[in-house]
Order: structure tokens, then sequence, then C-alpha cells
């Protein structure tokens, strides 16, 4: 087996694992909340922090090694081809979303649920705005990360 196979082979694994662990955590969320139940909820996510950290974030970092070590060798310009070039950049904008609207509402939310029930006036209610708020901004990185794959399957 040649670099460019190995390459290829662990490319692939991190794109199932990346576009897995998104699809998953969307149903968790929305399995978990449908219990209406504090300690499933604060579980689920939890459960998602986790994967996040240890599926999803090193995936990443797979994807973009192994996708530019691949164009490197074979000679392909990333920047110069269109469709390339629009996948890496739908692959960027699903990070941020990810990093700057979606984590961060997982760890308010996270707190909300463990409050739920207890004194601290937490409130079903307010939880599921977020959850709705989630899920908006969850489909768009969903989105963008199908897009990216597709725009660079199909280049």
């Amino acid at each position: 087996m040649n670099v460019h196979n190995v390459l290829k082979l662990l490319h692939l694994i991190a794109v199932v694992v990346f576009l897995g662990d998104i699809v998953v955590t969307a149903v968790w969320r929305l399995l978990a909340d449908r219990t209406r139940e504090p300690r499933v909820i604060a579980y689920a996510l939890r459960l998602v922090q986790f994967t996040d950290k240890y599926l999803l974030v090193p995936s990443v970092f797979a994807l973009a090694a192994t996708g530019m070590l691949r164009a490197h060798l074979q000679g392909i310009p990333l920047w110069t081809n269109p469709a390339l070039a629009a996948g890496q950049v739908c692959f960027m904008l699903c990070g941020i979303v990810w990093s700057q609207t979606l984590r961060p509402i997982q760890a308010r939310q996270l707190v909300m649920a463990e409050a739920l029930g207890d004194a601290s006036g937490a409130s079903f209610d307010d939880y599921l705005l977020l959850t709705k708020k989630w899920f908006r901004w969850g489909i768009l990185a969903m989105a963008l990360a199908f897009g990216s794959m597709a725009l660079m399957v199909l280049h």
C-alpha cells in the first residue's frame, strides 16, 4: 500500500467520524430533550462534549492534514480549483459555526439542565429556546459539512 492510499483511507475514516459525530449529536439532543428529564438531558449534553473532544476535533485535524497532504502529493492546487476552494470554505465556516455558536450554547444548556428542577429557577422553556437556536445553527453547520464533502467529492 502506498502513501497516497494510506492518506486516502485515513481521510475517509475522518470523514465518517466527522459527519457521523455531527448527525449523532443532533439525534442524541433531540431524543434527550423529548424525555424532558433533566438528568437524561444533562447526560446527553456531557456525551456531546465528550464526543466533540475525542471524535469531532481529532477528525477535523485529520481531515485537514490528510486532505492537504493528498493534494500536495498529487499536485492539486486547492485554492485555484473553484469546487475545492468552495469545499474548504464550507468546512471552515462549519468550524466557525460550531466553535462560536453551537459549542457555547451546548455549554450554557448543560449548566441549565443540571439546574433544572432545583431552587435556582432554571426553566425548561428557557432551555428549549436555546435548543431551537442550537438546531437552527446546527442545521447550517450540517449543511456546510455535507456541502463541503459534496464539493470535494464531485469536483
